[in-house]
């Protein structure tokens, strides 16, 4: 008959027969896990504290651009504009900063410009918002007769919404774009779709008036 052995290092460990006995042995995981708890919930109050920081300073930066541009300071309106767009491109207030100089610069005619913005601003900003921003950046390029580069970005940014008529809207820019760069055949192909749907009877009215126009001139 053997006789079981016992492990050595084993038999030189105290035994936690309680709590006490257990926090005593294990007292400095406890500390060290303890520890790492509360900087991870430190790191996530601190980034989120960040981020409302930022809102809110976004915010003030925007509400500020506006009213250089409702004082008809052009020059300090571009200016004001453009530092929320720097700072906070990926944030709300960025966006309609963006989205406003562009605009100004369309209404003064510096079509170049605006291009210049909303490219730039395609790069920071996401979600909802990106439609807007490449639907803009389309009627700039419009704007400076490229009506293909116009078309091909009208169709993304349909293709960025799920809203119905939004998405018929920039189709419509899409296939009026294409008409002016004189390709007949994608112009065709979405007037068709958009003459089918029933959600905008006026875009259907439209695009049934085009399709009729383009039919006449292939006959003549």
């Amino acid at each position: 008959m053997t006789t079981p052995t016992l492990d050595p290092e084993s038999a030189t460990q105290p035994k936690a027969e309680s709590f006490l006995d257990w926090f005593q042995i294990n007292s400095r995981l406890v500390v060290i896990g303890g520890a790492v708890v509360l900087a991870a919930g430190f790191a996530y109050w601190f980034v989120q504290r960040t981020k409302v920081n930022e809102a809110v300073n976004s915010d003030k930066q925007l509400m500020q651009a506006k009213q250089s541009l409702n004082s008809q300071n052009q020059a300090l309106a571009e200016s004001d504009l453009k530092k929320v767009v720097d700072k906070y491109g990926d944030k709300p207030a960025g966006t309609e900063a963006g989205l406003l100089l562009a605009q100004l610069k369309m209404d003064k005619g510096d079509f170049a410009g605006a291009v210049a913005t909303m490219k730039d601003l395609l790069g920071k900003v996401s979600g909802p918002s990106a439609t807007q921003v490449e639907g803009l950046y389309g009627d700039a390029l419009a704007q400076q007769g490229k009506a293909a580069e116009a078309a091909a970005e009208y169709v993304k940014a349909a293709g960025m919404t799920s809203m119905t008529n939004e998405k018929n809207l920039w189709l419509s820019k899409a296939a009026l774009a294409y008409l002016t760069g004189r390709n007949t055949a994608e112009a065709k192909k979405i007037y068709e779709g958009l003459a089918a749907q029933i959600e905008n009877q006026a875009i259907a009215a439209e695009a049934h008036v085009r399709l009729g126009e383009l039919t006449l001139g292939t006959k003549m």
